[in-house]
């Protein structure tokens, strides 16, 4: 027989949490003081670590170096591998030791993690593992770093062929977002951005949606330098800022910013390389608006703006594992495995406005691989599925 219960202690406490959201201009400029704000400088012997995405050693770790050297800090640069494949704990584990090299403190002198969303999700990881968790600074050098994870207080890495199954809730202490990083972004990176940029639209943000419609082309051919830029990558930070902040720790499930994240995952993985994450999004998005018509709850004429503002901005429509209605179907079942039993899939009701939806039947879902592939065809001959009602 086992004793009885002598007491209960019920233990209660607040995580305050604040960061910093800074959009700014030529961040490598000695004349730009941001870098510089979070640096110890009391200490002579101290250096600052800067993790760097491998991929822009070339064009940027000269300027990184350069820029503390004006400012007479020491600084240590260490190139770490990006890109899905090395999105896991070998590399968490390199970072780690890097930050145990350096001497990384609890609290003062952050590391500053500058590269794509890949290297900002590891980095941010190691930072959240090292001492039970260090403060760490990001500067996203990706369209799809600044919207998606400019404002998130998560942090991950892949495992066993999951997309971000471990991860911590462990926002950087300060985000810098220079669009002016974005110059030397290949083409289809900026075009990946625009599929989180679109998800913001579609979800809360019809003027943001006009905005990409009439000058997204424009936007990307010109690397985000053109009037409407700052405008547009404002609006989107801003709305996931306003729809993260009062949830930041995810206790409530029902979250709209999932739109595009329900059926994408697990076929993102499947064929990583060949689908980027935005790419993913942006299918799904198109994906879920066709769900959405075919409920009666989206117009025609809707779904065809979104299929046709894809279609220009250079985003693939669809890709054939969103036509295999078994993978669907186990993306559903992982999508509620993460939402606690509850599927919680956003849908579009119009441009700008989103609710939720707990099913999606198999016959629904072979309507919406049927429209999708009809739509995805139409778009490719400038005819944009005319079968689709107003």
């Amino acid at each position: 027989m086992s004793p009885a219960i002598q007491n209960t202690l019920d233990i209660e406490a607040e995580l305050q949490v604040k960061y910093h959201v800074s959009i700014t201009r030529d961040v490598f400029s000695p004349d730009n003081p941001l870098l510089l704000e979070t640096v110890d400088r009391s200490d002579p012997a101290a250096k600052q670590l800067v993790i760097l995405d491998a991929a822009l050693s070339a064009v940027l770790r000269e300027r990184v170096e350069a820029y503390f050297a004006a400012h007479d800090v020491a600084v240590e640069v260490i190139e770490v591998d990006s890109g899905e494949i090395n999105k896991n704990l070998d590399t968490c584990l390199s970072i780690v030791d890097a930050l145990e090299r350096s001497g990384a403190r609890r609290q003062s002198n952050p590391p500053i993690a500058i590269g794509g969303n890949v290297l900002i999700d590891v980095a941010g990881f190691s930072a959240s593992i090292y001492r039970r968790g260090i403060p760490w600074v990001r500067v996203p050098t990706t369209l799809l770093g600044m919207i998606d994870g400019s404002v998130s207080a998560k942090t991950a890495v892949n495992h066993q062929g999951n997309r971000n199954r471990l991860g911590t809730f462990h926002p950087a202490l300060r985000t810098v977002v220079d669009t002016g990083l974005l110059a030397s972004l290949p083409r289809r990176h900026l075009v990946n951005g625009c599929g989180e940029i679109l998800k913001m639209a579609m979800i809360k943000d019809s003027r943001l949606f006009s905005l990409l419609e009439e000058h997204g082309p424009g936007l990307v051919a010109s690397h985000f330098r053109t009037d409407p830029a700052e405008d547009v990558v404002t609006r989107a930070i801003d709305g996931m800022q306003s729809e993260l902040r009062q949830n930041l720790w995810e206790k409530d499930l029902r979250r709209i910013v999932d739109y595009g994240h329900t059926f994408s995952p697990p076929i993102e993985m499947a064929v990583v390389p060949e689908l980027l994450h935005g790419e993913a999004v942006a299918i799904d998005c198109l994906f879920t608006a066709v769900l959405s018509y075919v409920r009666g709850w989206l117009s025609g004429t809707d779904v065809r703006r979104v299929a046709r503002t894809m279609h220009r901005l250079g985003l693939p429509l669809d890709h054939p594992l969103f036509y295999d209605i078994d993978m669907l179907e186990r993306a559903m079942e992982e999508a509620r495995l993460h939402r606690d039993g509850s599927l919680n899939l956003p849908v579009v009701q119009e441009i700008g406005s989103c609710t939720f939806t707990q099913e999606v039947t198999r016959e629904e879902l072979h309507q919406v691989t049927a429209l999708l592939k009809e739509l995805a065809r139409s778009a490719g001959e400038n005819l944009l599925a005319p079968i689709l009602q107003h």
